[in-house]
């Protein structure tokens, strides 16, 4: 990897550069920006991100966010919001590899809070449907501590996505797509005015989709329906109305499989092992939500925000996976393993809500844009749980027979979890002169109760409460080089210990930042480089053979990130690389944190020929090595490559996309004896019309 940082240093320096979820809303951060022409991707130097309700260059920000557009997904042919994320420095998208169930991903080591439309849009783990990539119209990635921006958050950062909402321009499209393990899917939009004064828009965006995975009797089917309304009865004044049915039917796709045979020398387990049961093994989710968002302008810099949520979910999750407790050998002479065997039906309701004002207020030194709120969150999960730890029968790891179905014991009634949480925030930032700043503070109340099971009334609670800051400076040269440094705070309540019901800890957590942005004059180009160190306490990192929590006192990360964004001619190119070092200090000596790349690069280049109707489009990605959490044993690096053909004609446009190519057999992390394989080779044809 040496020479890939040399070419990313190298294209920075010689551009005198050095730098690494429609809008970005951090609570009312959004990101926006503006399309030279209606056949060009957004201009890297008229992006701005909005803080504090102003719209201000991302060249021109003491902050490290990464935007990810619908054009990109489209052309990267992007499957999932876990997808968009494959070529974010400083983002390790998939760290357990292939996973049927969620978004996963790491920032800056960390794992990052999901976000919709500026609310937390998951609570608890498995008893909500993902967000469908094709009802979105941007990922955003805010790298680093949001508790400021968000309340209660990871220290990594958020991603945040933003829903497809009703468009004045009349558009309807259909997407039909066929791939890769009988992949087959059907996707419309239609949007516009519903009178002729354009008061009142819509928009209906529906998926239907049937599709096997990699992994055997694994499916991925879904069946989403999204209509929107909003209604602006004066210039000053909206109102939008968000709705959502989906239901996702499918599988597990991680089975635990043993390092042996996979990681390890031994007869060798294939990546598409299912060592479930396929007429019980089930992993079906669904989600039902309606959301609100209100603006009105009061007067010219004043603003008033109301935006709410309510979203109820649930899941049946039926799995079995390879049982390991590190004494016997895992996998017996006659190749048959145990099989723990775990049913969880779940259940979430939440309710989110966010008042905020925005002003630009001028004073006789310098301008203030200022933001100020509060916001709630009433959400209740509920698990009950059957775990049975190498109790689901045995089978042939190397050729599954099926139907040994074990008896299944009682499902434990457990008590739900239910956290309320009330922040008042308020930020100003500051532009004068050549000076940018950037201050934050935030005050949560979080109470988090547990309701009593069929059999006892019981209530247990316990009362969090933080008060979290940061702040950031930035100089602007000239020439276009901004240097800028940061420190932010980080604020986020656990929940309990699925095995003994116990509360863990909050975790806590502060980052320091420095770095540098540059954007020439007179080209569409950001080069930007930041170096950081994060230090966590009461991280929960892994778990124990049965599912206990793992809480760790104390964890240390350090690195950095350079990225390279730049346009010339017919040619865009998109680069980055990340090195880290991450360490739990809570041993001693300290050891490397499971599960966390040490270093990444990516690279994806379009070429899009102005008179011809063929784009191309091609990437690399290369994920270093990481440790098990114990210093004993660590995945190899690997190295992917990426690919699209597109042929535009009339109002069609043709897509063939192409992930993983060589179709490479990896493991992305091990951890507790067992190896998590990452995605092999995926085909995806699409063909999308306009009218």
């Amino acid at each position: 990897m040496t020479a890939g940082l040399a070419i990313a240093l190298g294209v920075s320096v010689s551009a005198h550069a050095a730098e690494e979820a429609q809008e970005i809303q951090l609570g009312t951060v959004s990101v926006s920006a503006e399309k030279e022409d209606a056949d060009q991707s957004v201009a890297y130097g008229s992006r701005t991100v909005n803080l504090a309700g102003s719209a201000t260059p991302v060249a021109e920000t003491p902050r490290s966010v990464n935007v990810v557009e619908r054009e990109q997904i489209e052309k990267r042919g992007s499957q999932s919001i876990q997808d968009t994320l494959t070529y974010a420095p400083g983002v390790q998208a998939a760290p357990f590899g292939f996973d049927s169930r969620l978004d996963s991903a790491r920032i800056r080591g960390v794992s990052p809070l999901k976000y919709k439309d500026g609310f937390q849009s998951l609570f608890g783990f498995y008893n909500n449907a993902r967000t469908d990539i094709y009802t979105i119209d941007s990922v955003e990635v805010i790298k680093g501590p949001a508790s400021v921006l968000y309340g209660q958050g990871a220290l990594g950062g958020v991603v945040n996505v933003r829903s497809k909402l009703p468009e004045d321009t009349a558009m309807q499209e259909v997407e039909l797509q066929y791939g890769t393990f009988d992949r087959k899917q059907l996707g419309v939009d239609s949007t516009g005015p519903l009178n002729e004064s354009g008061s009142l828009l819509y928009r209906v965006v529906g998926v239907y989709r049937e599709s096997d995975t990699q992994v055997d009797h694994v499916n991925d089917d879904a069946a989403i329906i999204m209509p929107s309304v909003t209604w602006a009865p004066t210039e000053a004044t909206t109102f939008t109305v968000l709705g959502n049915y989906q239901d996702n039917n499918g599988g597990q796709s991680l089975q635990f499989l043993p390092n042996e045979g996979t990681l390890l020398p031994g007869q060798h387990i294939d990546s598409s092992t299912f060592i479930g049961e396929p007429d019980w093994d089930r992993y079906d989710t669904r989600r039902r939500s309606l959301a609100t968002f209100f603006e009105h302008e009061l007067n010219d810099g004043v603003t008033i925000n109301f935006d709410s949520r309510y979203t109820e979910g649930a899941s049946t999750y039926r799995s079995h996976w390879v049982a390991y407790d590190g004494a016997d050998p895992t996998i017996a002479a006659d190749g048959t393993v145990n099989r723990t065997i775990y049913d969880a039906p779940a259940t979430s309701e939440a309710f989110t809500s966010k008042l905020a004002f925005k002003a630009d207020v001028e004073t006789a030194w310098a301008t203030h844009f200022t933001q100020f709120g509060i916001d709630y969150i009433d959400a209740t999960t509920d698990t009950d749980t059957f775990y049975g730890f190498a109790s689901g029968g045995r089978i042939n790891i190397y050729n599954p027979v099926y139907g040994n179905l074990a008896p299944r014991g009682a499902i434990v009634d457990s008590p739900a979890d239910v956290v309320t949480q009330i922040g008042v925030f308020a930020r100003d930032r500051i532009a004068m002169e050549d000076w940018t700043i950037s201050l934050g503070v935030r005050n949560d109340q979080v109470e988090e109760s547990t309701k009593g099971t069929l059999t006892t009334n019981a209530v247990t609670t316990n009362d969090e409460s933080a008060t979290t800051f940061d702040v950031a400076v930035m100089y602007h040269f000239d020439s276009g080089v901004s240097p800028y440094m940061s420190y932010a705070e980080s604020f986020a309540p656990t929940g309990k210990d699925p095995v003994t019901n116990e509360q863990l800890k909050p975790t806590e957590g502060a980052q320091k930042e420095v770095g540098i942005k540059y954007q020439p004059k007179g080209k569409d180009a950001l080069y930007t480089l930041a170096y950081f160190e994060v230090v966590e306490d009461n991280r929960v990192n892994g778990s124990t053979s049965v599912g206990q929590s793992v809480q760790q006192g104390k964890a240390e990360i350090k690195g950095f990130e350079v990225e390279v964004q730049k346009r010339w001619e017919e040619f865009k190119l998109e680069a980055g690389y990340s090195k880290l070092e991450a360490l739990n200090k809570d041993q001693s000596p300290a050891v490397h944190i499971a599960a966390i790349a040490d270093e990444q690069f990516s690279a994806w280049l379009d070429y899009e020929p102005l008179d011809s109707p063929f784009i191309v489009g091609a990437g690399v990605r290369h994920v270093g090595e990481n440790w098990d959490g114990t210093d004993t044993l660590k995945t190899d690096p690997y190295t992917l490559y990426d690919a699209m053909l597109g042929y535009d004609i009339e109002n069609w446009e043709f897509r063939l996309n192409g992930k993983n190519l060589a179709d490479k057999e990896f493991v992305a992390t091990t951890q507790g004896g067992r190896s998590y394989y990452g995605e092999r080779r995926t085909v995806v044809l699409t063909a999308r019309t306009q009218f």
